[in-house]
């Protein structure tokens, strides 16, 4: 899907791409964290993403942009037809990351579609860099992370969308989510409080002070060496129901 002219007659206008730079992407698969257990832990602070002040986001991008739920045409299955593709972003918020090349998640159902489309644009909705990405066989959460060549500039807001092409002869039919993203650097006092919390206390720092991206990134982190961790199923389940991402669809990766 070239991004997008108004005239192009296309289902979602997004922007207009001005530039298109070509670099390799890393993507990769990674485990679900599951709610399970959520209801026998108890006494934990309750984690709650807090919009950044001052950070509105710009006018632009897909209605919602969390997740799309007209998946029908490229199940593959009646039951990855329950699920939905979701950007895991905070909604029409901008999520603020301390990274210049942060790692982006996006929840992905059993599919029929083999490509999906990556974009990253400007304030103003210009193209900056956009990549085709093998989706054949991949199913759950896809962790997206910008090429070695590319950094986000610091202080300014950016679009990120991901196209599924349900029908590489028809991208207008390409289902499509996406979300804001701003690097910003980390003040000195939050700084001083993430050194001195464990990695469960800084998902809730990170929320509380606008840092989605980077509490999504520490929970995935965390999920890896602590599969079973019960504290963090409750994290994880409050981080997602504070922006309204639903748990039918992005708890589960199967």
């Amino acid at each position: 899907m070239d991004f997008l002219t108004k005239t192009c007659g296309c289902k979602l206008v997004i922007g207009c791409l001005t530039a298109t730079v070509t670099l390799p992407l890393s993507i990769s698969s990674v485990n679900a964290v599951t709610p399970s257990e959520v209801g026998g832990v108890s006494g934990l602070t309750t984690v709650s993403f807090e919009p950044p002040p001052r950070k509105d986001a710009p006018r632009g991008g897909t209605a919602g942009g969390g997740s799309r739920s007209d998946m029908l045409s490229c199940s593959s299955s009646i039951q990855a037809r329950t699920k939905t593709l979701t950007a895991l972003t905070p909604g029409k918020h901008v999520g603020l990351s301390h990274e210049g090349r942060p790692v982006l998640y996006v929840y992905l159902p059993k599919t029929n579609a083999k490509v999906a489309e990556f974009s990253l644009f400007d304030e103003k909705m210009n193209g900056v860099y956009q990549t085709d990405i093998s989706v054949e066989n991949s199913k759950g959460f896809i962790a997206i992370k910008l090429p070695s060549a590319l950094s986000l500039v610091k202080n300014q807001p950016y679009y990120w969308s991901f196209a599924l092409a349900c029908n590489p002869e028809d991208r207008t039919s390409d289902i499509v989510v996406g979300g804001w993203i701003e690097y910003t650097q980390l003040s000195q006092d939050l700084q001083n409080k993430l050194i001195k919390a464990n990695l469960v206390e800084r998902i809730s720092l990170y929320a509380r002070n606008g840092y989605w991206y980077d509490a999504v990134a520490t929970v995935m982190e965390l999920q890896q060496k602590e599969p079973h961790n019960s504290q963090l199923a409750r994290t994880w389940t409050e981080l997602l129901t504070s922006v309204g991402l639903s748990l039918n669809i992005v708890a589960t990766a199967n």
